[in-house]
């Protein structure tokens, strides 16, 4: 099987698993029920979560722009705005492979033709974000324990999955080391990988030595984690429900852990299923737990919207091209770093 024909089956079993749970967790509830949830919306409520999802993309590019200018790239930080929006539009409209990281990484080397630098300012803003969600993940589990104490399955199912984040956060932090591991073993240098993996490795290690911006972007990414966090919030009390915050700082960062796991399509599925079980600890019906998870889903396409304008009026490097033009160009951008 060729690798296009492997990609397509990929993105097929990710939607037939995201569609499935999804059909899944319709049926437990009534329609009619949910649609009257959703008439008696608050919607000034439903505008500040957008608000909060957008400044949390300009907190996002911050971060993004912070590294690169630390690492000798000075890029307008309205262009790494942008190229953000972008990614998050290609990430939540366009069921592909080549999600909104890539769509950056590649926007990002066409400005500064550093293939290495473009992958490495991606992967570290998003590993410190990733960091910044495990410990407020953990943190709010223990605040926790005492309303998940008499759901045994519920808190160990929450501990192993915080500890799975765990265990692949030390792989991501000891990446450089890893890369430098392979390059020394004696394996057969095919197409040159050896010198591509070193160069990575090398890049990525300059990164960690930038201590005063790093810890810069670790407070930004647990800022970017609370707006986040604020924006369900503010949705959940758009539907009328009275959530405590201190309970979405444990849901919310579980069910985006969840999400990262390459069986869902965009979180989907993910989201809903650990809204249901989760809110159920505080007597919030099926009904109503789908209703705040959609509604956020929404809340993320209005936002994705936006970076579609951008697209629209500048393409990806900010020439008109067709979206076919585009995505080959992305596609090919990707198997070149891999051959």
């Amino acid at each position: 099987m060729d690798k296009s024909k492997r990609r397509a089956l990929l993105v097929g079993l990710r939607v037939v698993i995201s569609a499935g749970l999804l059909i899944y967790l319709l049926l437990q509830v009534e329609p009619a029920r949910l649609i009257a949830i959703w008439r008696d919306l608050l919607l000034p409520l439903v505008l500040l979560s957008i608000l909060l999802q957008i400044g949390g993309v300009f907190v996002s590019a911050l971060k993004w722009w912070l590294l690169l200018r630390a690492h000798g790239q000075h890029v307008p930080y309205l262009w790494a705005v942008r190229a953000y929006m972008i990614g998050q539009f290609f990430n939540n409209f366009l069921p592909t492979m080549i999600g909104g990281d890539a769509i950056r990484v590649y926007q990002l080397n066409q400005r500064i033709g550093q293939v290495s630098t473009a992958l490495t300012s991606v992967f570290v803003e998003r590993l410190l974000g990733f960091l910044a969600l495990t410990i407020i993940a953990a943190g709010s589990l223990a605040l926790s324990y005492p309303l998940l104490a008499s759901e045994p399955a519920l808190l160990w199912g929450s501990i192993w999955c915080l500890l799975a984040a765990s265990a692949a956060l030390v792989v991501a932090l000891a990446a450089p080391l890893i890369a430098r591991t392979l390059v020394r073993l004696p394996l057969p240098d095919v197409a040159g990988w050896r010198g591509k993996l070193s160069t990575v490795a090398q890049t990525l290690s300059q990164y960690y030595t930038y201590r005063q911006t790093l810890a810069i972007v670790i407070l930004l990414s647990f800022g970017y984690q609370l707006v986040w966090i604020a924006a369900n919030y503010a949705a959940a009390q758009a539907l009328r429900l009275e959530l405590p915050f201190a309970f979405m700082t444990l849901i919310v960062p579980l069910s985006d852990i969840i999400g990262l796991v390459p069986i869902f399509l965009n979180n989907l599925g993910a989201r809903e299923g650990t809204f249901v079980v989760m809110l159920a600890q505080l007597g919030v019906g099926a009904t109503s737990a789908l209703a705040l998870s959609f509604l956020i889903f929404l809340v993320r396409l209005a936002v994705s919207l936006l970076g579609g304008l951008l697209y629209l009026f500048g393409g990806l490097s900010g020439s008109r091209r067709s979206l076919s033009d585009d995505l080959s160009a992305v596609q090919q951008s990707r198997l070149a770093e891999k051959s």
